[in-house]
């Protein structure tokens, strides 16, 4: 079952129709991206100058290692996602620092195997990719990025999770459909019901293979991953900047 979903969920995101409106339907679905990018490289405790090595887990179109590389411009990035057609979208976005970007194409669940060599990495960074995975399969990527960062090592992780109140799932989960019916009317000028954009973001929740867990419960997958800190750097309703120190 587990193996049919991974197939599902790399063919969900490796689709010519979904990668060309990727970052456009971000800005419908999750604008706090932007913020939670700027979080991540305000967090990083290194000079804007220093030689980075950098592994992002789900590079996607390339939005959040081109901020990095932004802010760091000599660091080097291995840009992982197992969709093909991501890739090749995030090579457009950073055409102008290919010499300094590594592209493998993985599932997390076979990264492991795939790349043992990349250590020892100063950071690893993901973006509304991790929550694809079961919480037996976080357990084992954390174990993973714990042991290819360097000693004092970042890993923070930008994505979706669940609260552990339903009262509150609930809310949250309204407010993010009514930003979406809100976005879609200026952005796009359409008009869509709550009941509509709720049924559509249930359908599209499937279809990616969504398994949002705890927050709590990522961050004490990270201590059992043998993170000595963990901490929530910034978090709005369902979404959330959290990481980890080796």
């Amino acid at each position: 079952m587990k193996k049919n979903m991974l197939r599902e969920t790399v063919y969900a995101f490796n689709n010519t129709d979904i990668v060309a409106t990727y970052d456009f339907d971000m800005d419908v679905w999750h604008p706090n991206r932007t913020k939670m990018a700027l979080v991540v490289c305000e967090i990083l405790p290194f000079y804007t100058n220093d030689n980075l090595r950098i592994l992002d887990l789900g590079v996607g179109t390339g939005y959040l290692t081109h901020k990095i590389i932004e802010t760091f411009p000599n660091a080097r990035v291995v840009a992982v996602d197992a969709a093909e057609l991501m890739i090749e979208k995030a090579k457009l976005r950073l055409k102008d620092h290919l010499k300094q970007i590594t592209f493998q194409t993985s599932t997390f669940q076979e990264l492991p195997d795939k790349e043992a060599t990349l250590s020892p990495l100063d950071v690893v960074v993901s973006s509304f990719a991790l929550h694809h995975l079961y919480k037996e399969e976080k357990l084992i990527l954390f174990k993973y990025i714990h042991s290819i960062l360097k000693p004092n090592g970042w890993f923070i992780n930008c994505d979706i999770f669940k609260a552990t109140d339903t009262v509150l799932e609930d809310r949250f989960r309204y407010l993010h459909r009514l930003g979406i019916q809100q976005r879609i009317k200026r952005i796009k000028h359409q008009e869509k019901s709550i009941d509509q954009i709720s049924s559509e973001l249930i359908e599209k929740e499937k279809k990616d293979g969504d398994h949002p867990l705890f927050l709590m419960e990522d961050m004490e997958l990270l201590k059992k991953a043998g993170f000595r800190t963990t901490e929530c750097f910034w978090k709005e309703y369902r979404e959330a900047v959290y990481g980890g120190i080796k």
